[in-house]
């Protein structure tokens, strides 16, 4: 967000750290603290770009532009589907560093992984993390897509392990007016990748 202090108002909108949400009321949260009374682009990273989906095929007033970045419309994972029950009873924040790392951070090393999205889960309930990740195991969006009017800027992250490419090229494919930038990094591009991904955003800002 730094990034673009001087040049852009930005506003984070931040998710309940301590209370069990799926995505239906995540996007009520969403929503109602979007702006009201001046146009602006839509983000969506990683778990919220279902959300951002959503929100632009039915767009409340203002919203001109939307952002995903190294995110999804649907499960990256199918295969993994079956284990959506079991998710709740992992002790995620039990298990060794090693192992959180390409789950939690998409960095195949844990002395890899943005500081700032370990210090980002460090916070959160090991509740809320379960239900996200039975959430992502569930979702699917992708049916939304052909409804979103508005201009679309896609950063694929190119050694993302957490999200495939095939879930890219499925946002590509199903957004009408779409920009598909990848950016060489890994799946927290926002964080690892600030001036690349920044870059990006400008330029598909300043075409708006």
């Amino acid at each position: 967000m730094r990034r673009f202090a001087a040049t852009v108002d930005t506003q984070l909108v931040t998710y309940p750290v301590d209370r069990v949400l799926g995505y239906d009321e995540l996007e009520s949260l969403v929503r109602a603290a979007l702006p009201r009374e001046e146009s602006y682009v839509l983000l969506g990273e990683s778990f919220s770009g279902p959300i951002a989906i959503r929100i632009a095929a039915s767009p409340p007033p203002g919203l001109i532009g939307l952002i995903l970045c190294a995110t999804f419309s649907e499960n990256p994972h199918p295969k993994l589907a079956w284990a959506r029950p079991v998710v709740s009873r992992v002790p995620l924040k039990s298990l060794p560093r090693w192992l959180r790392a390409p789950l939690l951070w998409g960095s195949a090393h844990a002395k890899h992984a943005p500081a700032q999205a370990a210090r980002a889960t460090a916070g959160v309930d090991a509740r809320v993390l379960q239900r996200r990740l039975a959430e992502v195991l569930r979702v699917n969006v992708s049916t939304a897509l052909p409804h979103i009017r508005m201009p679309a800027l896609v950063i694929e992250a190119s050694e993302d392990r957490l999200v495939p490419r095939r879930a890219a090229a499925q946002l590509v494919r199903g957004l009408p007016v779409c920009r598909h930038v990848l950016v060489d990094g890994p799946h927290f591009l926002l964080q690892s990748r600030p001036e690349a991904c920044a870059a990006a955003i400008m330029q598909f800002l300043n075409s708006l």
